[in-house]
């Protein structure tokens, strides 16, 4: 019995193993956004992240600097009329040359990283669905997040169409001098800036509202699924770091668009005085700061209330086949049989109940904790270099 309870500790295999693969789970029903590269791969074609970054900047950053070579304008060379040329707009070239290509790269890719996480953890027997909660799940969520995806379109489109309203607003005014408009009207380079500025923001909704749901998706299977967390497993996460991983990914696109938001004040302040972006700037920060953990956590959360109640049962099941054996043990001092047996038993049970008080409660590690810090810390620490660089110049004046 005690040989059971350490392979019940060490690796409990499941009852009944799922035939489904996990990489079956629909995700992109009612997709605008993935149903191209999803045809390509079915028919063996899938793009490489690559080739997903040229699409990107070929839809966006190359219309925009053919645009601004036809412009009349210079490209480096700022005027009284004119105080930001496109070449020297920090903020438009990153946007358009990282961030969109990123936000496109991992909202295309995010189900490839959802099927390869969850059938990692269901190839080491961490997770378990049995059939029938499968097909049931896969039906529900397969419309759940056509809901969630036609309505992260829909909200992209308008989202996408006040961004575009609001920034022709503050740059088409001839008293802002950007490089989109003469003399308050809108050159041609205008347009297609405004376009790429719909396209980025119709986006970020789909973005954020797939991850959203990938949390609650996430829930779910963790109420449906049997959780066999892997005290010894070399991620030293149980078995679940491909799911803190997910997080960490989340978090890089956030802050992608949180150093735009840094060159956008850095852009603003230097070139662009008179441009009235302070709202946009104080919402971005404020919406950077919160959603920062929010989207690496987001995904971790359910599993981490899985870990927390496995842990918790192994511990129980240890503790009371140990109370079995000392009130055995107890009866047998009055005799004093107690043999080395005994003692082996008693030692080998502590050392099980040692394994199991070390299982994570979260699935990531230190390594990926570090990372996710790190990638959070970079833009809030750029932002606040910026007033320190400034109080230093005036001194050193």
């Amino acid at each position: 019995m005690t040989e059971g309870i350490l392979e019940l500790a060490i690796h409990r295999p499941p009852a009944a193993v799922s035939s489904a693969s996990a990489s079956a789970w629909e995700t992109t029903a009612g997709s605008i956004v993935h149903r191209p590269f999803r045809y390509l791969e079915r028919v063996g074609s899938a793009f490489t992240a690559f080739q997903l970054y040229i699409i990107a900047v070929g839809m966006t950053f190359i219309p925009l600097l053919l645009g601004a070579l036809l412009s009349p304008l210079s490209l480096t060379t700022p005027s009284p009329t004119h105080r930001l040329p496109f070449l020297c707009d920090w903020n438009v070239l990153f946007m358009f040359l990282v961030s969109f290509p990123c936000l496109v790269i991992l909202t295309v890719t995010d189900y490839r990283y959802l099927g390869a996480a969850l059938k990692s953890i269901e190839s080491d027997g961490t997770i378990v669905i049995a059939q029938s909660d499968y097909n049931r799940l896969n039906k529900r969520w397969r419309g759940l997040f056509k809901i969630v995806n036609i309505t992260g379109q829909v909200l992209g489109i308008i989202v996408g169409g006040l961004m575009a309203y609001f920034n022709f607003v503050v740059y088409s005014k001839p008293s802002v001098g950007f490089w989109i408009a003469d003399d308050g009207h809108l050159l041609p380079v205008g347009f297609v800036f405004l376009y790429c500025i719909f396209l980025f923001f119709a986006v970020v909704p789909v973005y954020i509202g797939r991850n959203i749901a990938m949390s609650l998706f996430f829930k779910d299977i963790v109420a449906h699924a049997e959780l066999h967390m892997l005290p010894l497993h070399p991620d030293k996460c149980g078995g679940l770091r491909p799911v803190g991983r997910l997080g960490l990914r989340n978090q890089y696109a956030l802050t992608m668009l949180g150093l735009n938001i840094v060159l956008l004040v850095v852009i603003s302040r230097i070139y662009l005085p008179m441009a009235d972006v302070t709202g946009l700037i104080v919402a971005a920060i404020v919406a950077y700061l919160v959603l920062g953990p929010v989207v690496f956590m987001g995904p971790l959360l359910p599993f981490r209330s899985g870990m927390l109640r496995n842990k918790s049962q192994l511990m129980s099941e240890v503790a009371q086949r140990l109370r079995v054996e000392l009130d055995r043990l107890r009866e047998q001092l009055r005799s004093g049989s107690i043999s080395k047996k005994d003692e082996e038993l008693i030692e080998r049970l502590r050392k099980i109940g040692a394994v199991i008080d070390e299982l994570p409660v979260w699935p990531f590690d230190a390594g990926t904790l570090r990372k996710f810090l790190t990638a959070y810390v970079i833009p809030v620490a750029s932002g606040a270099a910026i007033p320190v660089a400034k109080m230093l110049f005036h001194l050193a004046d």
